[in-house]
């Protein structure tokens, strides 16, 4: 989120040395995104757009997403800041949060002492950014979600694709593999591929019994809310792995987590 910290700095960096080398290189940029991170958690003007977001994954990415804007190595592969806000833009991101996230960058660069000249360098580099952050979808963006979800990822070649990666992983997590002992994998991904195309919002052909009826046996052989977060876990890495947007993640995980009760018999 807020990738606008994009061109921070990148106006007034010296031609013979990087802001990333000037600032500390890799060890600075950790301590900013870390210290940014923590007093965004801690304002509840925006701490509600991060809630259900990895933030170790989240910092990760800021990390190289900044690395790449202060001139180190560019491993940063996210969205640009248009489609990468327009989620929240739909959730109420708008010119006062965009101000607080304003606020929580300067009391960063403050905390650490960064000069004056180069914050006010930096606001006004990421004032900049400011329509692009909170313009929300397009229209032709908006038409698409009226999609299914099934459609939105790709279809039955990506429902496959993600069923075959999931169970993978799966497979290799040692916190829920034993479910999965004397399982006919491939009996199982079958019906998981039917499951998710209904679920996604494609072609209906799933038979297989409910969440709560398909669970009960394992909630008898200790099934519990950790086993059903380490699957969760594990679907969020495997649609990054296929690298379906941020926003569609979400969305898959919200119809996921809509089965928790069910699945765990409660």
């Amino acid at each position: 989120m807020f990738g606008f910290l994009k061109k921070m700095f990148a106006g007034g960096a010296e031609a013979e040395q990087s802001l990333y080398d000037r600032i500390g290189g890799e060890a600075a940029v950790d301590a900013a995104v870390d210290i940014f991170y923590r007093k965004v958690l801690a304002d509840d003007r925006i701490n509600k757009f991060f809630e259900s977001v990895d933030m170790d994954n989240q910092a990760a990415k800021q990390k190289a997403f900044l690395t790449m804007a202060f001139g180190g190595p560019n491993n940063y592969t996210g969205e640009d800041m248009r489609k990468g806000h327009a989620h929240l833009v739909e959730q109420g991101l708008n010119a006062s949060h965009f101000d607080a996230v304003m606020e929580n960058l300067g009391a960063t660069l403050k905390e650490l002492n960064v000069p004056d000249d180069l914050i006010a360098e930096a606001a006004a580099i990421a004032e900049s950014t400011r329509a692009d952050v909170l313009a929300g979808w397009t229209t032709e963006e908006r038409a698409a979600q009226k999609q299914s979800l099934y459609d939105r990822i790709g279809g039955e070649a990506a429902v496959n694709a993600a069923v075959d990666i999931f169970y993978r992983k799966v497979l290799a997590d040692d916190r829920i593999n034993k479910f999965f002992e004397d399982v006919d994998m491939d009996n199982q991904a079958a019906k998981q591929k039917a499951f998710l195309t209904m679920a996604f919002g494609g072609p209906h052909n799933y038979t297989g019994e409910d969440m709560r009826k398909g669970h009960a046996h394992l909630v008898k052989e200790g099934l519990n809310d950790s086993h059903f977060d380490a699957v969760m876990e594990n679907l969020a890495a495997t649609l990054t792995e296929l690298n379906v947007p941020d926003d569609l993640i979400a969305e898959a995980a919200a119809i996921a987590e809509s089965t928790r009760n069910d699945v765990l018999g409660k």
